[in-house]
């Protein structure tokens, strides 16, 4: 439940919520020290108007963006990100000199953490990505699911939606039965925080 997350998830998931009610791709991101301090958190902002390359907002690319490195050395900083990590942003955070990553649920479609295994740059690097699973990658996989069967309702493929079933099938189905009423749509219209909307979706 959301009071059994830690400060650094409540966070992320904040921001993405947030992207969801913005109508953006629902993924958040945030840096914090190594002391577990707040630095900063962004979202997926590719639905918001004032977005000038919608394209490439992406969650972590635009905390990186963000992060002064004359005032905070980013190889001390850990970045949360509800999502893994996509090729752009695996990029970022490479050339950004980010040491530590910690994501909610895996990508089956274009995550790439994998990279920090199988290629010699990112091997050289010594990139950590740590993956949390259980209740996070729940929570995550059901609403970006969810983001997915509005893409599908408007004749959009389903392929992102199948890799995410073969990664977590209870998230998908999750988001099928919250969609059939736009359970999720109400509550973003109304303002409900995102602690509401996880309960909603651990008791689903």
């Amino acid at each position: 439940m959301w009071n059994d997350l830690s400060a650094e998830w409540k966070t992320t998931f904040d921001e993405a919520w947030r992207a969801f009610c913005f109508g953006s791709t629902p993924i958040g991101a945030a840096l914090f020290d190594k002391n577990g301090k707040l630095i900063l958190s962004d979202r997926n902002r590719s639905r918001e108007a004032d977005t000038v390359n919608r394209e490439i907002s992406h969650a972590e690319a635009n905390a990186l963006r963000r992060l002064n490195t004359d005032k905070f050395n980013s190889r001390d900083a850990v970045l949360y990100t509800s999502m893994e990590p996509c090729p752009m942003c695996m990029g970022m955070i490479l050339m950004g000199h980010i040491k530590e990553v910690r994501f909610a649920a895996y990508d089956s479609y274009c995550g790439m953490v994998h990279l920090t295994k199988t290629d010699p740059y990112y091997i050289g690097k010594n990139v950590s990505c740590i993956y949390v699973g259980g209740n996070a990658e729940l929570f995550q996989l059901t609403i970006q699911s969810y983001y997915e069967l509005r893409h599908i309702e408007r004749g959009a493929s389903d392929r992102v939606l199948g890799k995410f079933c073969e990664t977590n099938s209870r998230a998908v189905n999750t988001a099928k039965l919250l969609y059939k009423d736009k359970t999720l749509d109400r509550l973003a219209q109304d303002n409900v925080p995102c602690a509401s909307v996880y309960d909603l979706i651990m008791n689903s």
